[in-house]
């Protein structure tokens, strides 16, 4: 994660790098609770639409295991693969806590 974090940052002013961490940090537990709910409702257009967005903050911050998952489990959402789905996002949930604690370890956020 640390050489695509740095390749963005360079980019990116400091302020702006911290502000895009920030939004993406607090949308992931909407995006959770959408899959979570979608998968509860058998409503898997909503995980897949909740997969895809998570997955381009992901790709707008270089986490690029995290942006994997998303991707995987936004296709088995389209495939109709709930059981699928639902292993992709405990990975994801497990995922995102290493990508925030990266985060938090690096200095970018309050711990």
């Amino acid at each position: 994660m640390q050489a695509d974090f740095d390749a963005l940052l360079e980019l990116l002013e400091r302020d702006t790098m911290r502000e895009i961490i920030a939004m993406f940090v607090e949308s992931c537990p909407q995006r959770i609770r959408a899959m979570h709910g979608g998968l509860a409702a058998g409503d898997l257009a909503a995980v897949a639409t909740a997969f895809h967005t998570m997955r381009s903050g992901c790709g707008q911050l270089g986490a690029r295991e995290l942006e994997e998952l998303c991707a995987l489990g936004e296709r088995s959402a389209k495939a109709g693969s709930a059981p699928d789905a639902g292993a992709l996002l405990a990975r994801v949930e497990a995922e995102l806590a290493l990508v925030i604690g990266w985060f938090r370890a690096q200095g970018w956020m309050d711990a």
